[in-house]
């Protein structure tokens, strides 16, 4: 990380360079959905105030309140890495009512005001700031755990478009060109399109070659120039950076450079086999770029370079069951993926890739895990990337927060590498958004501007999927319904398309016929009537059709597989949380500070950071690493009934209490037995047991983790109606 930002200013000051001035929207002052105390509110001491958002934001403090003249007032967001680049905000006041608002923009799920002795709060809210863009694309089906993860997705996605595309909001706010390109990808499925412009800007952004020269290479094929170009069609753009991608390629870029990332971590990375795999990808779309722009006296040499690398690669890289270089000793699941998708892996090596390494190597971060899904996908093993991908993800979707991280479980790849206690919990180069929309849901342009396109989904496991694409020709939208007898896809396609409609024959057991409203145009052969719609023909994978612009009702009738590998997520019961504004909390240890992340950047961990209602602070036991007979308790000041308690650690997962035992009191001295006890789980532990009346409450550990201390970062107490 320390790499990453002692370059962040060169690469912002080449960014703005480059760039013109973004259109910033001010979505005006916001009332807070928590406030950590009823206001007006004033004590004879200093004291913080907790705010919470809806959502996580870019955005200003705001405070009414009533003061003698010369008091410090200081503005905060509650995740500490934004003082990487903000400092803290401190305004002085004047005698009497008055209004105070930060002039600096930060980002986060909440905001601390620091008010000191005498000083009354009368009112808090916020105004909220971004980039001038509408949420336009839509994804929905019957796994609450996906739809999760596509929100939280395009909420990433927005946080990290301001001035350009950022890859973080907080600490680095670094234009890198692998965060970039996925952010460029998600903003044509998730935005209107005034977004389409930072797009533009990242693909007519001049190279630096000595910038991190991997990423370029992630970004001059079909995921970066070919993808802007084929959402616009826009041909000028293309032509502009025709010449610098074609000198890159040619006369610049370096193999084995040790400046080349391609992805996180320290672990098992084949990058011989991965940059091979892109610079191939890179001369195909050069290629296109050459036929589209009729450079056709350049397409000899391209050809000859691609012949070049196909004709070594198996004889350099295969295995008799994967790729590998010699730099590795055991293959990379992300060198094996991007033999698939770039067509250097021969589809007869598929299975033998899948079973060897895609199934077993779990190495890539997940901003390389975008391009292990879509190999799983091509391959006809979506299930298992559905799966990868719920896995993956598990500890980020049911979490408090709105957003992705940088690092799955905050640690740099597979949890065997190291911990990153510093990486932000707002990361853009999270994919699962564009996955969903484009390859499950299977819709993505076929030519330039969407004048072709196809809707081939591979939904997996999924029954049902309403999904809306923004296209620069209008809204596609496709509403998909699965029983175990047919097969419903419905279609809004607008003008000046063409679309490609393919029914997946993995979907099913047995395909009777296929119709479009009550018509039926294909039983193994293609009977056609319907005008409107031809034959496109049929593959191992899909019956194709062709459909002119309108709506569309297609059904498969037969026996369809209905497979369930993974629940769906239920609702959760009728539960209420207790107010706790007035509780107060302690602890077995006097509240403590801790220097955060090697930064020396101090962080407050006393005991009422744990209910003050914003899951990034938080109590954590500074005398030692976790040990029995720690204790944490509540006082909710009178009798309660309640039958939960969920202990949220996100922010530090892997504090979670090694093992625990809660009790209750009346009187705070007699507690008698516990009324649960367990081991405790990273993240989120989620404890029930038989409804009590109490008015004390204590989580006390149990268990013993020589690595990590033990911190509560909210804590909720529930009864079930």
């Amino acid at each position: 990380m320390a790499l990453k930002t002692i370059i962040a200013g060169l690469a912002a000051c080449l960014l703005f360079a480059s760039s013109g001035m973004a259109a910033i929207k001010d979505y005006g002052l916001k009332d807070y959905v928590y406030v950590s105390r009823e206001l007006p509110h004033a004590q004879n001491q200093p004291w913080k105030l907790v705010c919470t958002m809806p959502y996580n934001c870019h955005f200003q403090p705001w405070i009414k309140l009533v003061a003698p003249a010369g008091k410090k007032i200081s503005f905060d967001s509650s995740n500490p890495l934004v003082v990487y680049l903000t400092p803290t905000e401190i305004h002085t006041t004047t005698a009497g009512e008055q209004i105070q608002e930060a002039t600096n923009w930060v980002s986060g799920e909440g905001a601390i005001y620091t008010i000191p002795a005498d000083v009354t709060v009368e009112a808090v809210r916020y105004r909220e700031t971004g980039y001038d863009t509408s949420f336009a694309g839509q994804f929905e089906c019957n796994d609450g755990d996906y739809n999760i993860l596509w929100k939280k997705a395009a909420r990433t996605a927005y946080l990290c478009m301001r001035d350009h595309f950022y890859d973080c909001p907080d600490r680095e706010r670094v234009g890198f060109w692998g965060d970039g390109t996925p952010e460029l990808d998600q903003c044509f499925y998730l935005f209107d399109s005034a977004s389409h412009e930072l797009a533009k800007q990242l693909v007519l952004r001049k190279l630096e070659p000595k910038f991190y020269p991997g990423q370029h290479l992630e970004f001059l094929g079909d995921y970066g120039l070919w993808f802007y170009y084929l959402q616009t069609g826009d041909l000028e753009s293309i032509r502009a950076v025709y010449e610098q991608t074609k000198i890159f390629l040619f006369d610049t870029y370096q193999f084995g450079n040790k400046r080349t990332w391609f992805d996180w971590g320290k672990e098992v990375k084949d990058t011989a086999v991965i940059e091979t795999c892109f610079y191939y990808n890179c001369l195909c779309v050069l290629r296109k770029m050459a036929l589209a722009t009729r450079r056709d006296s350049d397409i000899p040499a391209i050809e000859e370079k691609l012949a070049g690398i196909k004709e070594k690669f198996d004889r350099q890289y295969w295995k008799n069951g994967f790729y590998m270089s010699s730099q590795v000793n055991t293959p990379d699941d992300r060198a094996n993926a991007m033999a698939v998708n770039v067509g250097l892996a021969d589809q007869n090596k598929w299975q033998a890739i899948y079973e060897n390494v895609l199934t077993k190597k779990i190495y890539a971060s997940c901003f390389f895990d975008r391009w292990v899904f879509e190999a799983l996908c091509k391959m006809g093993k979506q299930e298992y990337a559905m799966l990868r991908m719920y896995n993956r993800y598990k500890t980020m979707i049911p979490c408090s927060f709105t957003t992705l991280w940088e690092h799955y479980d905050r640690w740099w790849a597979s949890h065997i590498d190291a911990f990153d206690e510093a990486s932000s919990l707002n990361h853009g180069w999270n994919p699962p958004a564009l996955l969903l929309s484009q390859t499950i849901a299977g819709i993505a342009p076929e030519s330039a501007g969407w004048a072709t396109y196809h809707v081939l989904p591979k939904e997996a496991f999924l029954t049902t999927i309403n999904v809306t694409v923004p296209t620069i020709k209008g809204n596609v939208k496709v509403d998909l319904r699965k029983s175990a007898s047919e097969y419903s896809l419905n279609l809004t396609s607008p003008e000046n398309t063409t679309a490609v409609v393919g029914i997946p024959k993995s979907s099913f057991r047995k395909i009777n016929f296929i119709k479009v409203s009550d018509a039926v145009i294909w039983n193994g052969t293609y009977s056609g009537g319907v005008p409107g719609i031809t034959f496109k023909g049929e593959d191992e994978s899909y019956v194709k059709f062709n459909v002119a612009p309108g709506s569309w009702k297609f059904s498969g009738v037969g026996i369809l597989c209905m497979n369930l590998p993974k629940l769906p997520l239920q609702s959760v019961g009728n539960e209420q949380p207790l107010d706790k504004k007035a509780w107060t909390a302690t602890a077995s240890v006097p509240d403590g500070t801790f220097l955060f992340s090697g930064d020396k950047i101090l962080v407050d961990v006393s005991a009422a950071n744990a209910i003050d209602g914003d899951h990034w602070t938080g109590w954590r036991d500074m005398s030692n690493t976790q040990f029995t007979g720690q204790w944490f308790q509540v006082d909710m000041k009178q009798p309660q009934v309640f039958d939960k308690v969920v202990l949220d650690n996100t922010w530090a997962l892997w504090d979670s209490p090694a093992k625990y035992a809660i009790s209750v009191s009346d009187d705070g001295t007699n507690w008698g037995y516990p009324v649960a006890t367990g081991p405790g789980q990273p993240g989120i532990n989620d404890i029930s047991f038989p409804r009590q009346k109490a008015r004390y409450l204590r989580i006390t550990q149990t268990g013993v983790n020589p690595l990590y201390h033990w911190s509560i970062y909210e804590l909720d107490i529930y009864r079930h109606n």
